[in-house]
């Protein structure tokens, strides 16, 4: 099942989240109009999110993280699919996102999914 997270999923957001080395509080779910996640829950646990922030007709992906033990099971397309069903819904006219130059997997899996490259920021990631 796909659905919006709630203040309860903070933990388990954070768990998919500590590899990326950042943390959700509940702050995040009160304070901020603009951020939202949506989650795929898999037998009452919490296997994978997106990360997306919208504002007016434009939203953007932060990001997608799936549980390493359900990758390659169409996880992430389910949750793209629901996202931008979601966002289009809402009327929602451009959706955009960032992924480091060398992360050929999301490279190839966002374009599979429609997404073209618009831009390239060099150095912005670092080295």
């Amino acid at each position: 099942m796909i659905r919006e997270a709630t203040v309860k999923d903070i933990n388990a957001i954070n768990r998919l989240l500590k590899d990326f080395k950042v943390d959700v509080d509940e702050k995040d779910f009160v304070d901020n109009p603009f951020s939202k996640y949506l989650v795929y829950e898999y037998n009452n646990e919490i296997i994978a999110l997106v990360d997306y922030s919208s504002i007016y007709e434009r939203s953007e992906i932060n990001y997608i993280i799936v549980d390493p033990r359900y990758r390659k099971q169409k996880v992430a397309t389910k949750l793209l699919e629901k996202l931008i069903e979601r966002l289009i819904s809402n009327n929602c006219e451009n959706i955009s996102l960032e992924v480091r130059d060398n992360n050929y997997s999301a490279i190839s899996f966002y374009k599979k999914n429609g997404f073209t490259e618009v831009a390239r920021r060099k150095s912005y990631y670092g080295n």
